[in-house]
């Protein structure tokens, strides 16, 4: 019972904090306006924006409320989407709100299960939980759960994975139950993360691997017996998540094939390699276009465009093709999305809610430096970033830390070196496909999740090294007070004894 209590109380003020965070408890909410992408999600159950054009997108302010109308026939098939419609059906007007309190609701329980399994060698482990949840209650990334986005799922199913990884560093496979729980954490994480937009598909692929390879002896069985039971979860994952991961490519390819196509295209390939136009089956003067977006403008506003939109499928392999064939320019593109990551604040994406006096900026996407609509403004904006190179060091180290765990596995902290080279790998997945699937466009929104996943590793490595420097200044202490000291007097000799 004190074991539950204390998870119970853990639980409670990581729910309580992020609610305040979201202003749900008192005061003015704060989330995440429209880009155009909300509707991929809210037309599913039919619900429609109470605004005085029925439209949420770029409105200077975050829309909460929504009435119903007629849901479309091809809405995005997420895990976003799930979550949505679970609180969006059933009654006839909807209000962000009700969502946020879904996540608040998702974030105590896996909290809860995390913090009991954490405590099964000791309540001082529930320190494993610090990396994790105090990014998630970043302002920057925790407005998104008031957001019609997909990103918000995505962000609960790394936190719910990081939460289970965190109980595996922490507990052996003689743990049993403890062991179990974390497992279900690692797969629910993997599937909801995973599921809620195909460029987060890294965390499920993770997800799998760490199923495979961990160990759970729930019993007395004999110790062989607990080999059988994460290889079994990793199948079973891999068998339910295939159909999905097909529906969401193929309304991907129904629906921005072209747009997809445009932007790696000229953001990516023809400004990354110069003179490649006729490399792509493109006229040269596509070249002249380099580094503008399928939006603001449309892709009319680009030369040799109409070439490229009579088959945009084929034009983007051979864009994939030359990148493959110039390595070091698919890596330098790769470490564009890392540094984009130190945008994750978004800020052309307002806070604040919705009212009658917002003003919107204009009345379409800006052509800021985040967006990567522009070649200009976009590299303008990582100039004027100040530590660009922190989250390539944030990779290194994460992957050091990992190699360093699975080579000396004797204490916890040490293996709590598994959850930073987890969480740096699925931040460098993600980033790769976002840059190859949509080259630089909207690049910040798109490796938002990364930055997250880079904070926990940044926390995870001090977690790691915590105590080996906490030792090390102790010893240091104490040699010094030692040689402060001075030495101790040698006694009289007694007088003799006549």
């Amino acid at each position: 019972m004190k074991r539950w209590g204390i998870a119970t109380a853990t639980a409670a003020v990581a729910a309580l904090a992020l609610a305040l965070v979201l202003g749900l408890l008192g005061g003015t909410p704060t989330g995440a306006g429209d880009n155009g992408d909300g509707y991929r999600l809210f037309c599913g159950p039919g619900l429609t924006p109470a605004t005085p054009n029925h439209k949420a997108s770029w409105l200077g302010g975050v829309v909460l409320d929504f009435g119903r109308g007629t849901p479309c026939p091809d809405p995005q098939p997420s895990s976003a989407a799930v979550l949505f419609g679970s609180v969006a059906n059933g009654h006839g007007s909807f209000s962000l709100l009700e969502l946020g309190w879904l996540y608040v609701l998702l974030v105590f329980l896996v909290t809860l299960l995390a913090a009991w399994a954490l405590q099964a060698r000791g309540h001082q482990r529930l320190l494993f939980l610090v990396p994790p949840l105090l990014p998630l209650l970043e302002p920057a990334f925790a407005r998104l759960f008031l957001s019609t986005f997909a990103e918000p799922a995505g962000l609960f199913g790394a936190y719910t994975l990081m939460c289970g990884l965190a109980v595996i560093a922490a507990t052996r496979a003689e743990d049993g139950f403890a062991r179990l729980a974390a497992l279900v954490l690692v797969a629910v994480g993997g599937v909801v993360g995973g599921l809620a937009k195909i460029g987060f598909l890294p965390l499920f692929v993770l997800a799998v691997l760490v199923c495979a390879v961990t160990a759970a002896r729930p019993g007395r069985g004999k110790w062989w017996t607990g080999r059988f039971v994460g290889p079994a979860l990793a199948i079973l994952l891999v068998l339910e998540i295939i159909a999905p991961i097909r529906a969401n490519l193929a309304w991907q390819e129904r629906n921005y094939a072209d747009v997809n196509a445009v932007n790696v295209v000229y953001t990516l390939a023809l400004a990354e390699v110069p003179g490649s136009a006729s490399r792509l089956g493109l006229p040269e003067a596509a070249q002249d276009s380099a580094g503008h977006a399928y939006y603001p403008d449309g892709p009319e506003a680009l030369a040799g465009s109409d070439v490229l939109l009579e088959d945009p499928t084929v034009v983007k392999h051979k864009a994939w093709d030359l990148l493959l064939e110039h390595p070091g320019v698919l890596l330098h593109a790769i470490g564009v999305g890392l540094q984009a990551t130190l945008g994750r604040s978004l800020p052309y994406l307002p806070d604040e809610p919705w009212s009658a006096v917002s003003r919107p900026p204009d009345n379409s996407a800006p052509v800021s430096g985040d967006m990567g609509g522009d070649a200009t403004t976009f590299q303008q904006w990582l100039d004027g970033m100040g530590v660009p190179w922190l989250p390539a060091l944030l990779v290194l180290l994460g992957l050091a830390a990992a190699v360093v765990a699975l080579a000396r596995r004797r204490s916890a902290t040490t293996r709590y070196g598994i959850v930073a080279g987890v969480a740096v790998t699925s931040a460098l997945g993600i980033a790769a496909m976002s840059v190859v699937g949509d080259g630089y466009f909207e690049i910040a929104k798109h490796v938002w999740l990364a930055a997250y996943l880079l904070d926990v590793t940044a926390l995870a490595l001090c977690v790691m090294v915590a105590p080996v420097l906490l030792r090390r200044g102790r010893e240091l202490w104490n040699r010094r007070r030692a040689a402060a000291e001075p030495p101790a007097r040698e006694p009289e000799p007694a007088a003799p004894v006549n």
